[in-house]
């Protein structure tokens, strides 16, 4: 064989490994986008449900500056009540979600284990008089005439969300190695992720948009 007859079988070798990496990356991605795809428009139960409706509302507070613990999605039955841990400079929310049917109803009892779960937090973690704990229940549901009265009483703010299915689910984290990877809703690290804007975080609607901006699949 002569230099230029092997010049050239290295260039087509190259080349195929190249055109094959390539194709399985975007099919790789297709693939991610087919996932969530099903995830979106698949039957959830109740508890996935209130997982969504979870991370929709931490979405909420992310935006508005807060810096969200998913208490709830990652603590599960030991969360004592406490969904989401909200945090921005001495400002803690301490949040419930309920996402039940409007016409389902928000009793006393419940703001009254908020209350006290807030309580328990703040004895727990010895915060000085300087920060400020609020108690927040945010539902989807109604509120009781009662459950107004004790909220009003006991310093709890009551919130209503409806849920929106259509808001951008996929988490895009540059970590502390500066890789920029995107995180789907069923990945195993989604809840420990948490999207702070003011370093390219964020959250976008489709795989395509996330590699777009530079950034690669979680490993799963």
């Amino acid at each position: 064989m002569d230099y230029n007859t092997g010049i050239i079988i290295l260039t087509v070798v190259t080349t195929s490994f190249t055109l094959a990496a390539i194709l399985y990356y975007f099919d790789e991605n297709r693939a991610a986008q087919r996932k969530l795809d099903a995830y979106l428009n698949g039957q959830m139960s109740p508890s996935e449900i209130g997982l969504f409706y979870e991370r929709y509302v931490g979405y909420i507070y992310e935006n508005s500056g807060f810096d969200v613990d998913y208490n709830g999605a990652t603590s599960g039955y030991k969360d004592m009540g406490r969904d989401l841990i909200a945090r921005k400079g001495r400002s803690i929310h301490i949040i419930q979600t309920k996402c039940w049917a409007k016409n389902k109803t928000i009793h006393e009892k419940h703001i009254f284990q908020l209350f006290g779960s807030t309580a328990h937090y703040r004895m727990q973690n010895d915060f000085s008089d300087s920060f400020t704990i609020q108690p927040v229940f945010c539902t989807s549901a109604k509120y009781s005439d009662v459950a107004h009265q004790v909220a009003d009483v006991l310093g709890v703010e009551l919130g209503w969300v409806k849920l929106d299915r259509t808001y951008p689910l996929i988490k895009c984290n540059v970590n502390l190695k500066g890789e920029r990877i995107f995180h789907l809703p069923f990945d195993r690290y989604y809840d420990k992720i948490k999207i702070r804007p003011k370093n390219e975080n964020c959250y976008v609607h489709t795989v395509k948009e996330a590699v777009e901006k530079g950034f690669r699949r979680a490993k799963v």
